[in-house]
């Protein structure tokens, strides 16, 4: 899937960076293993709605405030973190833990964290633990076709 993702991304004229690096099991360590600030690196949280799937996108420093994502959605439901399993199924595509905001199954709800927003460049992973792609935050919108809302915790 990374190939994938990084193959479309030139197709579209999508300026961006393939970023190998050693194996990371945390969007921290992947900053410190691509030498970026962790407010730099978009941490994709997938979470589960009455709608389906919704791919929440924070900083590696922040964490997600199911509450306020809750209230931008204008879910009358709880919203709870995908499981492992329901994550397997949704994106065989990509390795736990590395599912990339934009990419996989079309259809997914994109917001990303208002803080994270205004950063010029990005780098996220890309369906695997060892390899990241940078591009600019303005493409990450567009592809993805996200709303920009805050969504971290305080």
């Amino acid at each position: 899937m990374f190939l994938e993702l990084s193959d479309e991304l030139t197709k579209q004229h999508v300026e961006h960076t393939v970023v190998p690096h050693t194996r990371t099991q945390s969007a921290m360590a992947e900053a410190h293993a691509v030498g970026v600030t962790a407010h730099e690196v978009a941490k994709t949280v997938v979470v589960v709605g009455e709608s389906g799937y919704i791919r929440a996108v924070v900083s590696a420093s922040d964490r997600l405030d199911l509450q306020k994502l809750r209230h931008e959605i204008d879910s009358t439901t709880k919203l709870r973190l995908a499981t492992e399993p329901e994550l397997g199924a949704a994106y065989p595509g990509f390795e736990l833990g590395a599912v990339p905001p934009l990419g996989g199954p079309y259809g997914d709800r994109v917001v990303v964290d208002a803080r994270l927003a205004e950063e010029d460049e990005v780098v996220l992973e890309a369906g695997t633990h060892a390899q990241s792609i940078k591009l600019h935050m303005c493409d990450l919108l567009a592809l993805s076709r996200a709303e920009v809302a805050d969504i971290a915790a305080d």
